[in-house]
């Protein structure tokens, strides 16, 4: 924050509550407390490398492309779908099933890409195919 908009919202303050230096005093001091006695985290910190980081940065979107939790339903505790977050658990993202698992599944049965440039190219049954 610069000078002038310190000065800015200061000003502010003055004009909107009758003591705003004693308030921020306050304000801070709350602050401080509470993160003099906010309890440790329920969950380790981990620092991972960039590579790891990438791997699962990946492993999150092909789980959204195949309508998984990310924890794949392998985990009975996970908050979001209680172990049960397989795939098709949720509806597949469209264009990330179309980028990351179509290529495979076209490559599977054998239908290649179907154009020149090398991106796939939906089918007319695959319009018609709810995901």
């Amino acid at each position: 924050m610069t000078t002038s908009e310190l000065q800015m919202v200061e000003s502010l303050l003055f004009q909107a509550l009758p003591d705003p230096r004693g308030f921020a005093d306050r304000l801070m001091g709350q602050l401080v407390e509470r993160l003099a006695t906010e309890p440790a985290p329920s969950r380790p910190v981990t620092v991972v490398d960039a590579s790891t980081q990438q791997l699962s940065d990946t492993c999150l979107l092909l789980a959204a492309a195949l309508g998984a939790c990310e924890c794949w339903g392998r985990e009975p505790g996970c908050e979001l779908c209680a172990g049960a977050g397989s795939p098709g658990w949720t509806d597949p993202d469209e264009d990330l099933y179309r980028e990351l698992v179509l290529p495979a599944v076209r490559r599977r049965a054998g239908t290649g890409t179907g154009s020149t440039d090398g991106r796939p190219q939906r089918t007319a049954d695959e319009e018609g195919v709810q995901r």
